[in-house]
This record gives C-alpha cells, structure tokens and sequence, in this order.
C-alpha cells in the first residue's frame, strides 16, 4: 500500500521546448533507475505488475491526446498554436488504483490554475522524497516573474480602487441628479441607486480585469514565438500602473473639493 506522499501546487512558471524535453530527460532517468531496483525485488509477474510505465496527456487547440511517445507528443507541442495542458505520467499496473506502488503525476495547465500539481507516491519515503526534490529542482528553474503581479494584494488592490471609484462617481452623479428630483433626501436617493448600478457594473468589470491578469501574466505559460515578449508585457504593465494612478488621484482630487464645498 503507497504509505507515502508528496505533492504540490505548482505557480509562475514559463516552459519552454528545451524545459519540456529536459524535465522529460529527469522523469526518464527516475523511471530507469526506478525499473532496475524491481529486478531486485519482483519477479515474474509481479515485476510486470510494478514496471514503470511512462504517459503524456497534452492538450492544445481545442483536442486532446493521451500519449505513450514522448517524442510525438513533443511534436504535438511544437505544432500546437495554443497549448492548453501538459501531464507528465508515470505509473504501473498496480499503482493505477493509487493503492500500490509507485507513480508521479506532474500537471502542467495553461487553463486552470488548480490543476498545476505535482503528486509523487510510493511505500518507499526516501524514493518519494528524491524523486520529488529532483523534479521540483528542475521545475525552479523555470520560475518567471508573474508573481509579482499574481498574488494577493493585486486583485485586492483592484477591487478596492474599484469600490473607491465607484463611490466618487456614485456621489458626483448623485449631485449632478439631485436638483432635478422633486423628493426629499434626492441626494443619498440617487447615490445609492447610482451606487447599486456600479456595483453591478463592477462585478462584471472586476472578472474582465482577472482575465486580463490571467492572459498576460498566466499562471503556467507554455512559451512559443507567438509569445508576447517581456518588454511588451513591461510597457503594458507601466502603462496600466500609470493610467490607474492618473485616474484615482483625479478621483480623489474631485472628492477633495466635494468635501470642501460641503465643509464652507
């Protein structure tokens, strides 16, 4: 019985064709080594039951293929104009059941950030333990930057400067509307029916806003000539920065003088 288990979730990372084919080269070292310790202990059957078998799921461009060739599905990756998903897999017969023996499931996916995974187990602790270090030290090496915009202050932050924002603009459009409604309170009336109408808004702004995080900054990134350079992705970042400051300091700069008027 897998006594046994490591795991992980896996964040910021950039693979490129090179990374793909040397993380292959370690987990193709891991199941030879793996393969020639079993003669010592299975015979037969049983060292059939336990042989380490090497599979590739990649998904890419709206398909799918679950692989048993690495080269080919290098080759899928190469071709592939968006590459969704790639899983590293290395089981036996009887570590499908994830009941015995040994297996590593490594999640590589552009889609969904909680599918990025490593999963090694096995009733041996110090093969789990190497095995797991070993791949989690080359996947280091593929760390990017995104983390300095995926983490989580900066969703925070753009929710807050939207809260803020929709309340500047729910007041100013309350004092425009107010001389024009004949009821009593037609201030705080309208601003809360403004105000309703932006947090409505905003929700739907706020997932755009993820989305766009997510589709220059992406969690895991498969990188390909039509990638977008970092440069690029530096002068959008400035700009936006640039644009958000310039846009909350006129903000506030508006509700200063509200608040001025109100005060005389």
């Amino acid at each position: 019985m897998s006594q046994f288990l490591r795991d992980e979730f896996l964040r910021n990372l950039t693979i490129t064709e090179d990374g793909l084919r040397k993380i292959n080269d370690d987990i193709e070292e891991i199941t030879q080594q793996g393969n020639e310790s079993l003669k010592t202990k299975f015979t037969g059957q049983d060292f059939t039951d336990h042989l380490l078998i090497r599979s590739y799921i990649i998904r890419f461009d709206g398909k799918g293929f679950r692989l048993f060739d690495f080269e080919k599905a290098f080759k899928y990756f190469q071709d592939a104009k968006k590459v969704e998903r790639f899983i590293f897999v290395v089981d036996s017969i009887k570590s499908i059941s994830r009941i015995q023996g040994k297996s590593i499931d490594l999640r590589l996916d552009a889609m969904d950030i909680n599918n990025c995974t490593i999963v090694v187990q096995d009733d041996d602790n110090t093969w789990v333990d190497a095995t797991f270090c070993k791949i989690r030290e080359r996947l280091s090496r593929y760390k990017n930057n995104n983390r300095i915009v995926r983490n989580r202050w900066v969703p925070f932050l753009i929710q807050l400067a939207g809260v803020v924002a929709g309340f500047i603009l729910s007041l100013w459009l309350a004092i425009k509307i107010s001389p024009k409604l004949a009821i009593e309170n037609s201030i705080a009336f309208s601003f809360v029916i403004a105000f309703l109408l932006f947090s409505n808004i905003w929700t739907v702004a706020f997932e755009l806003a993820i989305r766009l995080l997510d589709y220059f900054w992406p969690n895991i990134s498969f990188k390909s000539k039509g990638s977008i350079h970092w440069l690029i992705k530096a002068l959008i970042s400035t700009a936006f920065v640039s644009m958000f400051f310039f846009i909350i300091s006129k903000l506030f700069l508006y509700l200063a003088g509200i608040i001025k008027s109100i005060l005389k």
